[in-house]
């Protein structure tokens, strides 16, 4: 009994550990870039100026 119980609370943990380091992959993203864009698909990019030619 002890160790069927044992057994039981290590799959458990296992298999919450598993849902706990996945579950945040899953949930980001959801905008679609590129030319049919949906939603608001701001960027914004930093980039230092071209050297100034005279």
């Amino acid at each position: 009994m002890k160790k069927k119980l044992t057994s039981l609370l290590i799959v458990t943990s296992i298999v919450l550990l598993m849902l706990v380091t996945t579950t945040p992959a899953f949930a980001s993203g959801g905008q679609v870039r590129g030319d049919n864009a949906q939603g608001s698909a701001n960027q914004v990019q930093v980039q230092d100026p071209p050297p100034f030619q005279p």
